[in-house]
């Protein structure tokens, strides 16, 4: 990705960080799905794949879900080519049983 310096005129720097944002965004990678974790006991974790296609390791990744989570932690990680891991750990000191929800993941690419 080239990207050109920032410009030293004060007045241009917030047109070339929105020019700057619009190319992070195109260059970005997306994936999604449905995810009906089983109840989660304090203590352990529930792992999903997602396929977001064009992700390699070395990628940093992060996801969300589409309802509350309830105090757990949700983590993405790239695991494989075109696949992304997320865990949702539980910590609270109870079971957390969620309902099912989507999973959106996005990957940033490495730049180095």
């Amino acid at each position: 990705m080239f990207i050109e310096p920032p410009p030293i005129d004060e007045k241009k720097i917030y047109s070339w960080l929105l020019k700057l944002q619009e190319r992070l965004i195109q260059d970005d990678l997306k994936g999604s799905a449905t995810w009906d974790a089983a109840s989660i006991a304090d203590g352990d974790e529930e792992a999903k794949a997602v396929t977001v296609t064009g992700a390699v390791l070395g990628d940093y990744a992060e996801a969300s879900l589409s309802i509350d989570i309830i105090d757990l932690v949700l983590n993405a990680q790239v695991t494989a080519a075109d696949t992304v891991t997320c865990v949702l750990a539980n910590n609270t000191g109870g079971a957390i049983d969620l309902d099912s929800a989507t999973v959106y993941v996005r990957v940033f690419r490495r730049t180095t």
